[in-house]
C-alpha cells in the first residue's frame, strides 16, 4: 500500500513540472511577442525615416613639393652642416673623435643631394650647379678628414 501513495506523489510532482513548462512556454511566447513588436517598431521607424545622400566631401588641401624645392632644401641643409662643421673645426675644446660623426652626417646628405640633382631637368640647370658644388665641397671635406688633413 505504500507504493500506492509514492504514486500519487509521483503523480504531483509529474503535474507541478508540466505546470512549469507550461508557463515557461508562456513566457517564452510573451518574449518573442515583444521581440516581434520591438522589430516591427524599428522596421517602421526606418520605412518612414528619409535619409538625405551625403555631398561631396573636400579633401584637404596638401603641399606638393616639387624636386626642385626637394633638392633646394637638401641643399640648405648641407650647407648648414657644412657650417656646423666649420665651427666645430675652429674650436679647439673638440676633438676630432667628436667631428666625425658630423662628417659621417656630411657625406650621407651630399650623397642624397647628388642623386636628387641627377633627377633635375635642363630648367634648374643654376640649382643643379649650386647643389653639385656644395654636395663636391662636402663630400671634400670628408675625404681630408679622412685621408688626416686635420691632424
Amino acid at each position: 500500500m505504500t507504493n500506492i501513495n509514492n504514486i500519487q506523489n509521483i503523480t504531483q510532482i509529474i503535474d507541478g513540472q508540466a505546470t512549469k513548462v507550461s508557463q515557461a512556454r508562456g513566457q517564452a511566447q510573451g518574449f518573442e511577442s515583444l521581440l516581434n513588436s520591438a522589430q516591427e517598431k524599428i522596421q517602421a521607424s526606418e520605412e518612414g525615416a528619409q535619409t538625405s545622400e551625403l555631398g561631396e566631401i573636400s579633401a584637404p588641401e596638401f603641399e606638393i613639393q616639387t624636386l626642385s624645392s626637394i633638392v633646394t632644401d637638401k641643399t640648405d641643409k648641407l650647407l648648414t652642416n657644412l657650417e656646423n662643421y666649420a665651427s666645430k673645426l675652429d674650436d679647439t675644446r673638440v676633438t676630432l673623435k667628436e667631428i666625425e660623426p658630423v662628417l659621417e652626417g656630411l657625406n650621407e646628405d651630399a650623397a642624397s643631394l647628388l642623386e636628387e640633382t641627377q633627377s633635375l631637368g635642363e630648367d634648374d640647370q643654376e640649382l643643379i650647379n649650386i647643389a653639385t658644388s656644395t654636395a663636391i665641397t662636402a663630400k671634400t671635406e670628408y675625404l681630408k678628414f679622412q685621408r688626416g688633413d686635420y691632424l
